[in-house]
């Protein structure tokens, strides 16, 4: 019998819940995941992005972030969306400048409101 191709409502609600759990993780810790469920160094992943070891694990530890260039190439390296990644990258710069702005919860609110007020094409 053939596997079906349609997923189950419940299956569907796992997904969605991985991929919210996924994205609120912190960018480091993600980018750590990655590299560790390849067994790779930080000296390969590093490398790929053409960027400082030492960095690359600031940025694991989330004390810094990468540009958008070095993110793109990760994203090449580990074969992801580019855009994911950045739209990660955003979230973490965000995180970073603004944790301790109390305002900080109401810019997101915003911004999920009306994301075209902003000037975000949907």
């Amino acid at each position: 019998m053939k596997a079906s191709r349609f997923v189950s409502s419940q299956q569907m609600a796992r997904q969605k819940k991985a991929t919210y759990t996924a994205a609120s993780q912190r960018f480091g810790e993600w980018l750590r995941g990655l590299r560790e469920a390849k067994e790779l160094p930080l000296r390969v992943i590093a490398a790929a992005a053409e960027m400082d070891q030492a960095h690359l694990s600031k940025v694991e530890l989330g004390q810094r972030l990468l540009t958008a260039e070095q993110a793109a190439a990760i994203a090449k390296f580990f074969d992801l969306d580019a855009n994911e990644i950045e739209a990660r990258r955003i979230v973490e710069k965000f995180r970073l400048e603004h944790a301790d702005n109390p305002a900080a919860e109401q810019a997101i609110h915003m911004l999920h409101e009306d994301p075209a007020a902003y000037g975000v094409k949907k």
